[in-house]
């Protein structure tokens, strides 16, 4: 089978000394052990936390907005991210792409045209916070976190004290989702662990029905919540 998709490319948007890499490459480590990201953060002559902030602000503050503000959610992996660097390496902005069938509207009040309707699902209210905390923190982060610490550039627990600073900093700037963040908790001590080779596992054709997304979910005990610690 072969398929194709048609991409709109970044390229264009860049500014004179801006580069483009896919968030997907974070996680590259080298024959030697040497990890991208260590090189980018090297490069930058950024301390690591600083380094980090700055991506966390470009790819972390548009999915927890989306969430809060627009019961919004949609697949922020590393594929389906690219990063905007500059020159010396630190993260200017991100690109969400390929979205357009991993996107859901959980709010049923939303005032949606009828063109883009097929979107809206129910989500249970405990599962909707599971959008951020498996295809962010359980996929991606985790990784990301190991590698930096393991490569020596950024201890775990640094790692996820950034990462709670820059949910606290969101919160602290939107005081009118007080509400909304009291209700789905970022800083709860666990959540549901939601194992996705077990989707494939179960259909291969189809991992979730996107009428009914939060159905097929295979959840295995929790985990607990890294950043919990820190709130």
């Amino acid at each position: 089978m072969l398929a194709a998709l048609w991409r709109e490319s970044p390229v264009p948007t860049l500014a004179e000394g801006e580069r483009l890499a896919t968030m997907a490459s974070l996680l590259h480590v080298d024959h030697a052990g040497a990890s991208f990201t260590g090189a980018l953060v090297k490069e930058s002559g950024l301390a690591p936390a600083v380094w980090l902030r700055r991506y966390l602000d470009a790819y972390l503050l548009p999915i927890l907005h989306c969430f809060y503000a627009y019961d919004l959610v949609y697949m922020p992996h590393g594929e389906n991210v690219i990063l905007v660097l500059d020159e010396r390496g630190a993260v200017v902005r991100a690109v969400f792409k390929d979205i357009a069938e991993e996107i859901c509207v959980m709010d049923p009040a939303a005032a949606l045209p009828p063109a883009v309707r097929r979107i809206r699902a129910e989500v249970p209210e405990d599962m909707k916070l599971l959008s951020v905390f498996t295809d962010v923190f359980d996929c991606f982060f985790r990784f990301l976190g190991a590698t930096l610490a393991a490569e020596g550039v950024l201890a775990e627990d640094d790692f996820w004290r950034t990462v709670a600073e820059c949910v606290k900093d969101y919160q602290t700037s939107h005081p009118e989702l007080s509400d909304r963040f009291a209700q789905y908790d970022m800083f709860a001590e666990t959540f549901a662990l939601s194992a996705l080779n077990r989707l494939q596992l179960r259909n291969n054709k189809q991992m979730v029905d996107l009428a009914d997304p939060s159905a097929a979910l295979q959840l295995v005990g929790d985990l607990s919540n890294p950043i919990a610690r820190f709130a």
